[in-house]
């Protein structure tokens, strides 16, 4: 390996921070030229040694004695020994940042939010030793563009570890605040890697409109109503898809209004409350409930046919009279007129669609 006279960092771009010349042989009296914004680094082994500022140097062992005391310790130390020169930038670099992440569970049914966010970070390096050990040493990078990718994942992982810390009522009502206290803490361990953040910018953070309802005005206790409706509205979409679509609805859509109904029945223990009973599977379900919370059969009254003979009545659909077996002929209209106004509508509409009145 030729041994290297020169060493400098001619060619270092606006977006460069570092750059690592492996596999040196230098020699007492080889030049390290330093340019005005940058750091010299030896390095060999994983470890960073003697650091040289801006300037002309000339190598001796005088102004290299912690390379120099190691390559002793090794007993590799000559007239020529090999090693690594970092060159570091100490301008300051722009990272953006952007991602999502979760606020800590809020409230009885530990709610938690799924956040977006994102921003800059503005920061430079300030210890090059400590930046190249933990950077080049520890977690093997080779050219600023692994730098740069590692603070961009470092960036995130401390935003996102630190909205976990708060629960969506404080990111609500103080979310500059919660910002504040995010940055502060990236600002703290920037600084255990070897870098300042000069400034820390969020330029947005997307907060759910479910989850702005939930930490204002109608409360945890009216997050849970509002999610329930909106669940057996979707479910009604499905009603008439047969078992399947029953069978989905109770065990995806109906659980956890469910659940979130019997938690307001705990909290309202004490006070009376009107039941309705499943006539599927006979669970108790709140006055209210459109579909069961047990197995999703709706809950709305069943329509009845009275034998024309003995004048009982008889489920819908029944082809005969439960009391006497007379045949039980449904009439073959195709409209419903409504009682109220007169309108027509189509067979199985439960609510005139002209005044809203309840038809059957």
């Amino acid at each position: 390996m030729p041994v290297i006279e020169k060493v400098s960092w001619d060619y270092a771009g606006a977006e460069d921070i570092a750059y690592r010349f492996p596999n040196l042989s230098l020699k007492y009296g080889s030049q390290v030229i330093v340019k005005e914004n940058q750091w010299a680094v030896f390095f060999r082994d994983g470890k960073a040694y003697d650091v040289f500022g801006p300037g002309r140097h000339t190598i001796t062992s005088n102004n290299i004695p912690l390379l120099t005391a190691a390559l002793r310790a090794l007993r590799i130390i000559g007239d020529i020994f090999d090693c690594e020169v970092v060159f570091v930038s100490n301008s300051q670099f722009r990272a953006n940042f952007g991602g999502t992440a979760y606020s800590a569970p809020s409230g009885d049914i530990k709610y938690q939010a799924e956040l977006g966010f994102f921003g800059y970070m503005l920061y430079k390096v300030e210890d090059p030793k400590l930046f190249v050990v933990e950077f080049f040493g520890n977690r093997g990078a080779s050219s600023s563009r692994d730098v740069e990718n590692y603070i961009r994942g470092f960036i995130n992982e401390r935003i996102i570890n630190e909205f976990g810390n708060h629960d969506i009522f404080t990111v609500v009502k103080n979310v500059d605040a919660t910002t504040d206290k995010v940055t502060l803490k990236i600002s703290d361990e920037a600084a255990r890697v070897g870098l300042k953040v000069i400034d820390c910018v969020f330029e947005g953070v997307k907060i759910p409109e479910e989850a702005r309802r939930f930490a204002s005005g109608m409360g945890a206790q009216a997050m849970m109503m509002q999610y329930m409706k909106e669940t057996a509205t979707e479910l009604k979409g499905s009603e008439g898809g047969g078992a399947a679509a029953a069978g989905l609805g109770a065990g995806m859509g109906l659980t956890m209004p469910y659940m979130m109904a019997q938690q307001m029945q705990q909290a309202q223990a004490g006070q009376p409350q009107q039941l309705i009973i499943c006539q599927s599977c006979g669970a108790k379900n709140p006055v209210g409930t459109k579909f069961c919370g047990n197995c999703g059969a709706s809950l709305a009254p069943q329509a009845k046919v009275v034998c024309p003979k003995c004048k009982a009545e008889n489920p819908a659909g029944t082809k005969f009279c439960g009391n006497c077996g007379t045949p039980l002929t449904q009439p073959a209209a195709s409209e419903i007129t409504c009682p109220k106004c007169n309108a027509k509508n189509p067979v199985g509409t439960k609510f005139c669609g002209n005044c809203g009145e309840k038809l059957g």
